[in-house]
């Protein structure tokens, strides 16, 4: 058996130090915001020394928060992927479902303070857009091809992508004031009923 200080072990910890990272970004985004968001908070809540984030994502702060930015949405790209496929099977109650967890996501929060940030800070505003100019936006007129040549009278992906991300966030940040979560669940069915309703139509199920 080897022991918790085997190469094995010191390999296996060293590959999860850029996740653990990423995941304490998030939390301390969440509990500090943006801009209390330290390297050194951010090295104490992942339990690693600021070398380590150095080690993987560089001197700069504004580099390891573009670096959680574009992890996050490339997960989110697969979800408002999936979330559409849902629809076109009439999977409604998984989509509102995803719905209502996503507004109280602490990772939504962080792309609500990153996208608030990157108003005011040019380094940040300019990580950010090279990415999503790079790649993001191919992946998505991409994705719209795809999802209309698979199916007729298909929702364009951009439109339905940004429908939710603004739904997503705008729930965020009244739920931020408000911390009402029957409350919010509720506005999200108004609007997949509304998104229901819009699908029917162009199916002519209306």
């Amino acid at each position: 058996m080897k022991s918790a200080t085997s190469p094995d072990a010191g390999a296996r910890r060293a590959s999860d130090t850029p996740q653990k990272l990423l995941d304490a970004v998030v939390r301390v985004v969440f509990q500090q915001g943006y801009a209390g968001a330290t390297m050194t908070l951010i090295a104490k809540e992942a339990g690693v020394t600021r070398g380590a984030i150095q080690h993987y994502f560089g001197d700069k702060r504004v580099d390891l928060m573009a670096a959680v930015c574009a992890h996050l949405l490339e997960r989110r790209q697969k979800q408002y992927r999936d979330g559409m496929q849902e629809l076109v099977r009439a999977d409604f109650p998984d989509a509102r479902a995803q719905l209502k967890v996503a507004y109280r996501d602490p990772e939504t929060w962080f792309l609500v303070e990153l996208w608030i940030a990157s108003r005011s800070d040019a380094a940040l505003r300019d990580k950010v857009d090279l990415y999503l100019k790079e790649s993001h936006d191919l992946d998505d007129r991409a994705l719209s091809d795809l999802l209309a040549s698979e199916q007729h009278g298909a929702v364009d992906f951009r439109i339905y992508k940004y429908f939710m991300r603004a739904l997503t966030r705008g729930l965020a940040l009244e739920h931020s004031r408000r911390p009402d979560a029957a409350f919010f669940d509720a506005v999200a069915d108004f609007a997949y009923d509304a998104v229901e309703a819009s699908l029917a139509r162009r199916h002519g199920d209306g």
